[in-house]
């Protein structure tokens, strides 16, 4: 009797942690409306004082809960970027990145400086900024030149194996 008692009470809690398990919410775009963590693909277009950027010109960012933020960057003279965000209104969200330039013998040229404000779509899928500030200094931080683009970013999502 006390095996059967004991077989039942594991065959009941086998099938309570099963369905706590599989009703568990799963991370949806309601999870991350309003939230920018998470990593990105950002594309990145000229504007006034920007040089011309070619079609591929685009980057990858992260965006790390506390602040946080990583950014590699298509050209392959300037270095990966490290930054911080902070969360300025419901869905924008302002950014200061630094970046290291360096020559095609590796020699270092100065530091790029990006600063924008983004701002969140609805769904928290995207993001989008008209102004997004570029600032070259040279070795001795002296501003060299700089420049407006714009940028639009889409979340990257998870994508199973079939």
């Amino acid at each position: 009797m006390v095996c059967k008692r004991r077989l039942f009470a594991f065959i009941t809690l086998g099938v309570l942690v099963f369905l706590f398990t599989a009703m568990a919410p799963s991370a949806s775009f309601a999870d991350i409306q309003g939230k920018i963590e998470g990593a990105w693909i950002v594309s990145i277009t000229g504007g006034p004082g920007t040089p011309p950027l070619p079609d591929w010109y685009s980057a990858l960012a992260t965006f790390i809960r506390g602040g946080a933020l990583i950014q590699t960057i298509t050209d392959p003279s300037i270095g990966t970027g490290h930054g911080q965000w902070v969360k300025v209104q419901s869905r924008d969200f302002a950014i200061t990145t630094f970046l290291f330039q360096f020559d095609a013998a590796g020699n270092f040229l100065g530091t790029l400086k990006a600063r924008a404000t983004l701002t969140l779509n609805d769904k928290g899928d995207e993001f989008t900024s008209d102004k997004y500030l570029f600032e070259f200094f040279d070795p001795d931080g002296n501003l060299q030149t700089s420049g407006v683009g714009k940028a639009h970013g889409t979340r990257i999502q998870v994508e199973p194996l079939p």
